[in-house]
């Protein structure tokens, strides 16, 4: 057995894997025009990469397959009333690296009833576990872009840096910003001083790099406040910082979604390489977990088999010979086998990256129970050495400073889930300092009291005017880092809910794996079925 396992190591290192490096979807104009100009341009990139002239009726569109010794050349085209379909394919290989080659898959395809549509993927193949590669979009990207232009979520797609110059395009970002139908990450690089904007990172270069993969935007350190004025310090980003703002995001986002590089990261040619290595990796990523083959790309392989499919049905219907409806056959079980065998090697690339990102989850919970371990250690021993937990602490005075206050001061205490803290951005409850207490007092008495055991907390007075009683009908669950909790517990003022700025509420549940308080939601009431 164990000779058996050492020949398929061996093999395994041998065999060479497909490697989803990056994903494309975008839009093309509407006009007749669109689809002729971006099939140009991509046969023009094709040609210069394969090194050698393509066939005569490869321009009009129609099929061909062209075999140049590790720089083959292939197209399909799928004609029919309810589709129409041309899709390439491009091997190129690497000039660096033996035995990789770079393969890129360009689609294009248009129904009567929607505009034409555009898709890309690169691959890599290669024998390697993992690649060490700087992603970058193909070249075609930029050419198609520069001739018919391109599209995503309505919004024109640039090969070039957009600077945040003025009022217009400052108010414009944050509005791409927080839109719900962006589809793309926005790269933010900031400046500190105006009048002398020392770029750490070449944005021209990550802007073409990143072209129809992300928008990459430089901004100034009057819109570094605009940022922080409105989604607040941990969700800005300033001082020659770099950030990815991903789709979805909005003012209650979990700030560690949304990667950020500290300017003191970036004092040297060596620490602006390797961010902007980061950040591409991180943007093709998730375009190729955002980008799903199948629904935005129509892989080459199963147009491949597609088409071969419709010539024999063509050839069987308009009474061809026996020999050349044999060749139509035998040129469609040929594409159905390489179609199976491109599947087979992406559900194995598929199982792969699977396995990896469980055991990144693993190592992440893992380290987590040891800092949460480590937390609660630090607090016994501040407890025992008779160190205030934070009641002599200023407490925060408005909203606008009340999450920072949170996250310093009621570490591995009490968290706040993302529904608490945009609650508390959007709070109308007038009484910040107040709130601040009651969760101190979940932080102290009420966690001690659910570790130690120590009596009901049914009823419990928090504070004059504010008790601590049991949800009820109004208990419901919550996700808490990839767990579900049960909020059944509210802390409350007797305010009438009908005046919001004088009625408070924190609804929380415990962890027991953290050993913490969560607040599921606060500080306003919240509307059930039963209230």
């Amino acid at each position: 057995m164990t000779i058996f396992r050492e020949t398929l190591a061996a093999l395994s290192t041998q065999m060479v894997r497909e490697h989803q490096v990056l994903h494309i979807a975008a839009d093309l104009p509407p006009d007749k025009f669109a689809i002729d100009g971006a099939r140009t341009e991509i046969l023009k990139w094709a040609q210069r990469r394969g090194g050698s002239r393509l066939p005569r009726d490869a321009m009009a569109g129609r099929g061909f397959e062209l075999l140049a010794a590790g720089r083959n050349s292939s197209a399909v085209e799928v004609d029919l009333p309810e589709i129409h379909a041309w899709a390439l394919r491009q091997e190129d290989p690497d000039k660096h690296m033996p035995g990789r080659i770079w393969i890129s898959e360009a689609i294009i395809w248009r129904t009567p009833e929607k505009s034409p549509r555009f898709a890309a993927r690169l691959i890599v193949g290669s024998n390697e576990a993992e690649l060490d590669i700087a992603p970058a979009a193909p070249g075609f990207i930029r050419q198609i872009i520069d001739t018919v232009g391109l599209t995503s979520g309505g919004r024109p797609l640039s090969p070039l840096p957009w600077y945040i110059g003025d009022e217009q395009a400052q108010h414009d970002l944050l509005e791409l910003l927080t839109n719900p139908g962006r589809r793309l990450p926005v790269v933010v690089v900031s400046v500190v001083d105006r009048a002398n904007p020392e770029w750490t990172i070449d944005l021209e270069e990550l802007a073409a790099a990143l072209c129809g993969l992300a928008d990459v935007a430089a901004i100034l350190p009057e819109t570094s406040w605009a940022l922080t004025e409105q989604f607040g310090k941990r969700l800005s980003v300033f001082d020659r910082a770099v950030r990815i703002y991903m789709p979805g995001f909005d003012d209650g986002a979990d700030h560690f979604a949304h990667p950020l590089w500290l300017g003191t990261r970036l004092t040297s040619i060596d620490d602006a390489t390797l961010v902007d290595r980061q950040i591409r990796a991180l943007v093709a990523q998730f375009s190729t977990r955002a980008v799903r083959l199948g629904d935005d790309i129509l892989p080459f392989a199963q147009l491949r088999s597609y088409a071969r499919k419709v010539e024999q049905d063509r050839l069987a219907s308009s009474g061809a010979s026996d020999s050349e409806k044999l060749s139509a056959a035998e040129n469609r079980i040929a594409a159905i086998t390489k179609e199976l065998r491109e599947a087979k090697d992406l559900e194995q690339y598929a199982l792969e990256e699977e396995r990896k990102a469980r055991y990144r989850a693993e190592e992440a919970e893992s380290r987590e129970r040891n800092a949460t371990a480590q937390i609660q250690t630090l607090l016994q021993r501040m407890s025992d050495a008779g160190v205030a937990d934070g009641e002599a602490q200023s407490l925060p005075q408005t909203w606008v400073d009340f999450e920072e206050w949170c996250d310093s001061t009621l570490v591995g205490r009490v968290a706040l889930t993302s529904s608490a803290r945009r609650g508390c951005k959007k709070a109308l409850y007038t009484d910040a300092e107040q709130a601040a207490r009651c969760l101190l007092w979940l932080g102290s008495e009420c966690r001690n009291r659910l570790l130690e055991g120590g009596g009901s907390l049914r009823d419990e007075p928090v504070e004059d005017g504010i008790r601590n009683s049991p949800c009820g009908s109004d208990e419901f669950e919550f996700n808490w880092q990839a767990r579900r909790l049960s909020a059944a517990w509210h802390v409350k003022t007797g305010g009438n809910t009908r005046a919001p700025e004088n009625c408070l509420r924190i609804y929380y549940g415990w962890d027991d794996q953290t050993q913490q308080i969560v607040v599921a939601d606060m500080p306003a009431h919240r509307r059930s079925g039963a209230s």
